[in-house]
């Protein structure tokens, strides 16, 4: 299988792993030299050996080339082994520990809470047949309130909703269409904000208060 040994070849080197780790929000070369401490140059190279191996695409914005894991099963594979691996350093773990961004969904413990609120309200239920998450009764209602139309989310052609296992909190956060639409709808209110050049996300208490108001769904 050369596309597997491909792959397998191109993230056992632990410079690309740390790429991909720090590619969870797109990023230029010098924002990940600035965040990975390697060589420009080594960057550079990396990033090509990456892009082959089909794990990261890179898109152009005027002078600046900006580079992003190629989709969600590729976060999905750097979380997984990210949490396989052990974590990165102490600093860099707290400081990313409260709420990043994954692929293109909320993660860390802003993220974990986000998901335990929508299984207990309702919005979400555990698909066992399909090995995901589905849309539970209070879905409408739920979903609504956090900005979310879902009549523009069950279109898209990914998966809806699926857990992902985050590797600062070792349980997990919301991922697929829904995920990311989700992250969208709290970058577009404000409740969190972009730290620029960086992985994190600042969370705004109205953040933390929007999950809080999530009610448990009555059982009767």
């Amino acid at each position: 299988m050369p596309k597997t040994r491909q792959i397998l070849e191109a993230i056992a080197e632990p410079s690309r792993l740390r790429l991909l780790q720090a590619l969870s929000t797109p990023s230029s070369v010098t924002e990940l030299v600035a965040r990975t401490g390697l060589r420009q140059t080594n960057v550079s190279n990396h990033l090509a050996r990456l892009r082959e191996g089909d794990l990261v695409m890179a898109t152009r914005r005027g002078r600046v080339v900006e580079y992003r894991l190629a989709d969600a099963t590729i976060a999905q594979l750097v979380e997984s082994l990210t949490v396989l691996a052990g974590p990165p350093p102490a600093r860099e773990r707290v400081f990313l520990s409260e709420a990043r961004t994954c692929y293109d969904h909320l993660a860390g413990r802003l993220g974990v809470s986000l998901l335990d609120a929508l299984l207990g309200s309702g919005a979400l239920r555990d698909d066992h047949h399909l090995g995901g998450l589905r849309l539970g009764p209070r879905a409408d209602e739920i979903f609504t309130s956090l900005g979310v139309n879902l009549e523009d989310v069950l279109p898209l052609r990914r998966r809806l909703a699926y857990r992902c296992l985050d590797w600062t909190e070792r349980r997990a956060h919301l991922g697929g269409g829904l995920g990311a639409t989700l992250a969208d709808a709290f970058l577009r209110d404000r409740l969190v904000r972009r730290r620029r050049g960086q992985r994190g996300l600042d969370v705004t208490p109205r953040a933390w208060l929007q999950i809080a108001k999530l009610e448990p769904l009555s059982r009767g």
